[in-house]
């Protein structure tokens, strides 16, 4: 934790990595000054080069906020490392520009924290705009080509814990551990911020953070009595055609490490299934109902489908850093 020259420093600081991020940032950034109280945080605000006006907005109605401009997109991941060094808080957040913060959520979290120093990272349960658990979003366990299938074949929603999936599909109650958590938002101590930076991968980079941090020995944990609202991750269908293509995701490259090939090939082929029957159904209800949610739908799936040609079979193959995944 470092202080300032007056020899103060925030409890908690919040880094938010912005790209054209206007839609949604002015909300995120006033409800984190609402919901705090009287907690001493700041809030670091890293832009990557937008084009839509984020930095003027968050500039001119939040002054109080540490806004870096960078010149490029320099990726979610190295973003985050990026306002990491600058935090001084003896806990970071790692908080997606799409969410909202509820009153007390954060002192939730911190007391959590306090009451149990073997987590290093903590995420809220997260909802939706109409205060929906948000089934599939939230991280759960460590990709196998068992919980990968069970995943994206939708098996783990017939059972959540007959057929536990990579994704969380039973609404949390409590503290649970967990093998990952959605990067939307992690509150993460900061010995565990100090020793851990984000890994300059492809999307399923908080998947690659918190299995690291769990494997240093840290418990990695999801609490049901705080929540934070999150829109979903639009940004992820925002990044330019071909940028996904032949790149391997953090699911693949796990799955490559820690199994093999043969594992690998068995765990994507199941994940592309999945995501070749969801893609159909949502274009096809798109047309019948015209509904833009479903388009959304659609578009992601394309979007994770770019992912995890052949290539990410061999060894050392490595994808460009992105900005959301989520």
């Amino acid at each position: 934790m470092r202080d300032d020259k007056f020899g103060h420093a925030p409890l908690v600081s919040i880094v938010t990595v912005t790209f054209n991020s206007a839609e949604h940032i002015r909300g995120c950034v006033a409800s984190v000054s609402s919901s705090v109280g009287t907690m001493p945080i700041e809030h670091i605000v890293i832009d990557n080069a937008s084009q839509d006006g984020t930095s003027a907005l968050v500039q001119a109605e939040f002054p109080d906020v540490m806004l870096v401009e960078n010149t490029l997109n320099r990726g979610l991941t190295a973003a985050n490392n990026q306002g990491t060094e600058l935090a001084r808080g003896r806990y970071v957040v790692f908080l997606n520009p799409d969410t909202i913060v509820p009153d007390g959520t954060f002192q939730t979290m911190l007391g959590i924290m306090e009451r149990r120093p073997d987590i290093g990272v903590l995420a809220p349960r997260l909802v939706d705009e109409m205060e929906r658990f948000s089934s599939g979003i939230m991280g759960h366990r460590a990709p196998t080509a068992w919980t990968v299938i069970n995943a994206f074949l939708l098996l783990s929603r017939l059972s959540h814990d007959l057929f536990p999936g990579i994704l969380r599909t039973k609404d949390v109650e409590g503290l649970e551990d967990c093998d990952w958590a959605c990067g939307a938002c992690l509150m993460v101590r900061r010995e565990v911020a100090d020793n851990f930076s984000w890994g300059e991968f492809g999307s399923g980079d908080d998947l690659d953070y918190c299995l690291r941090v769990g494997r240093g020995g840290w418990r990695v944990s999801v609490t049901g009595d705080a929540r934070v609202v999150h829109f979903g991750g639009r940004s992820f269908t925002l990044a330019k055609p071909g940028t996904w293509v032949g790149t391997p995701s953090n699911i693949a490259r796990r799955l490559r490490e820690h199994g093999g090939p043969v594992h690998a090939a068995i765990g994507i082929a199941g994940m592309r299934l999945g995501l070749r029957l969801r893609g159909a159904l949502h274009h096809a209800l798109f047309l019948v109902t015209r509904d833009p949610e479903r388009l959304y739908k659609t578009n992601k799936t394309r979007q994770f489908l770019a992912h995890d040609d052949y290539s990410v079979f061999r060894k050392g193959t490595r994808p460009a850093p992105t900005s959301y995944p989520r």
